[in-house]
């Protein structure tokens, strides 16, 4: 049984890109649709299937009366990067229904706990993710019928001959909610259940995002995490946790999922898998690190990159960057800055100082070293050639201590020149 507001791949749910859908409802005169958006918009009247119109052009999506939908997910067009399913009725709020869920493969969805006034009710979403296709349950909608729930997505329901038009006086019927707040609410509310102390780090998160006139933006968070053998230390006192659970709480705010892509590197690259409200807790124990004799940043970038690219440029990525020493090839890391400022991707590069506080010898010679990693970070900071500038880099003592206000402007500085600058260039729509 899944609940509203949880995400999970079709893998993880045992179906594949071709699955049948099965809307049940008791409530007489309950229709259903289903909506092919490209960026949060209907993509052609076409992609709407429903009672008048049950197939896609290309057949990736049809319908059986009464709610009975296959869809073929590899048949879509690119430009098609969500699906939502829907119920409307055009004078009863779906509250009134004794039964309305949604089963799919072994699975089953049950939408009226979820339910007041809609008459709208958007069921399902299946979306692209990291090349692949999700699914989530969302039980949100709207008061007024189809029509809001067209309107909503971009399009127009013509108006019937015989249908009297509503008098200038009378109230809206609908009660449009914008889609992507709604989501977000969504994972505040999965927080607040399931991990209560993140809720105040997703709002100090906000706040650092409308300073910067960034409260609408939309990104995928990736992490990126130095696992060469001087972090140590930090893996082992919780500071590297704590930095995943910022992390997450500035994606809840940026990336519809709520999720971020965790990436490790030494001497090698490694994925290592989606980081949620559902698995935070003890997320980097479990990830079994096993430190590696050095620090190459390019094989990382590399997969980053053809991670992102697989996915694709619809929607820009954060990179937040985290190591405490340099790299080797560095000649190669300025190429991939250099090609890198041509994508949507903006690399925040937060330096761990080993040797801040420390004295003696020794802290003289990490002092030095730590100024030469840290001098090619602000290199790449400032690095001439670029389309537009696509980096931004801070330093932190070793404790990573900051205020998180204080961390998350950090995190989040410059993000908004970038996202200005990149749409100039057209690398942003």
């Amino acid at each position: 049984m899944m609940q509203a507001g949880e995400r999970k791949t079709l893998a993880d749910l045992g179906l594949s890109e071709r699955l049948e859908v099965r809307v049940e409802c008791d409530l007489h005169g309950t229709d259903f649709s289903a909506f092919g958006l490209q960026g949060g918009k209907l993509a052609d009247d076409r992609y709407m299937v429903f009672y008048n119109q049950p197939r896609s052009p290309e057949g990736a999506i049809t319908l059986r009366p009464p709610g009975e939908f296959t869809f073929e997910l590899q048949a879509l067009p690119p430009a098609v990067d969500e699906v939502y399913l829907t119920a409307t009725h055009d004078e009863s709020p779906l509250s009134n229904a004794g039964r309305l869920n949604v089963s799919f493969g072994a699975h089953t969805f049950d939408v009226k706990p979820h339910l007041k006034a809609e008459k709208a009710v958007m069921l399902l979403r299946l979306y692209r993710h990291s090349g692949g296709w999700r699914l989530a349950a969302v039980a949100q909608g709207f008061n007024g019928g189809l029509a809001a729930l067209v309107g909503h997505f971009g399009g127009e329901v013509a108006e019937t001959a015989n249908e009297p038009l509503p008098a200038a006086s009378a109230p809206p019927v609908t009660s449009p909610v914008n889609l992507r707040k709604e989501r977000q609410r969504v994972i505040l509310e999965k927080a607040e259940r399931e991990q209560p102390g993140l809720v105040s780090l997703i709002k100090t998160a906000s706040i650092s995002l409308e300073k910067r006139g960034l409260s609408e933006a939309q990104y995928r968070v990736k992490l990126i995490l130095d696992i060469s053998a001087s972090m140590q230390r930090e893996y082992q006192n919780g500071a590297v946790q704590k930095l995943a659970e910022r992390a997450l709480a500035l994606a809840a705010r940026l990336d519809d999922d709520g999720e971020v892509e965790v990436y490790l590197f030494g001497v090698k690259a490694h994925r290592k898998g989606a980081l949620s409200l559902g698995n935070v807790s003890g997320f980097v124990n479990r990830m079994g690190v096993e430190l590696e004799g050095g620090t190459h940043y390019n094989p990382v970038m590399t997969m980053l990159r053809e991670d992102v690219r697989r996915e694709g440029f619809d929607i820009p990525t954060l990179v937040l960057f985290i190591t405490d020493g340099g790299t080797s090839n560095r000649d190669a890391v300025v190429r991939q800055m250099i090609e890198a400022s041509r994508e949507p991707i903006f690399w925040k590069f937060m330096g761990i100082d080993q040797a801040a506080g420390k004295g003696g010898f020794l802290g003289g010679l990490m002092q030095r070293a730590a100024a030469d990693s840290f001098g090619f970070l602000e290199k790449l900071d400032d690095l001439q050639g670029r389309m537009v500038d696509n980096a931004d880099f801070f330093s932190v003592p070793a404790s990573i201590d900051l205020p998180d206000n204080q961390l998350f402007d950090s995190l989040v500085n410059e993000l908004d020149s970038w996202q200005r600058d990149a749409r100039r260039a057209g690398i942003l729509r």
